[in-house]
């Protein structure tokens, strides 16, 4: 009885110290996409987008494509009209699931931008 405690308390254990989160900045240019200085006009208050995909064995599933592309074009649906944002802010979220790095190494990847949106081209 006291061996199968013993075991379920070393699987448990196990299971905790090989879950985990990561959380860190992520370092992108000042804009979205390429911008002459003095040459947008903003169009709003601060706008987020978000991107989530799975990953497994180091590599993420769902929409192809980058996710910071796809969580940029989502914070830009908040803002009709706009082409691009400033003054971005942009962080990536991984979770790990218990024995990521033992059976198969699965986990979730979520991407977060917040910036301001502007239209360019104008004054």
């Amino acid at each position: 009885m006291e061996v199968k405690r013993f075991i379920a308390g070393s699987i448990c254990a196990l299971a905790l110290l090989t879950a985990g989160c990561l959380s860190r900045p992520v370092q992108v240019a000042a804009s979205s996409d390429p911008i002459e200085q003095g040459r947008y006009s903003v169009l709003g208050a601060e706008v987020s987008g978000t991107d989530t995909q799975v990953m497994f064995f180091w590599m993420t599933f769902g929409a192809s494509g980058s996710g910071l592309r796809r969580a940029i074009d989502d914070a830009l649906d908040d803002a009709p009209g706009a082409d691009a944002l400033v003054r971005m802010t942009v962080d990536c979220e991984e979770f790990y699931f218990p024995f990521n790095f033992i059976v198969a190494p699965i986990g979730i990847v979520k991407t977060r931008v917040s910036g301001t949106p502007v239209k360019m081209g104008t004054n």
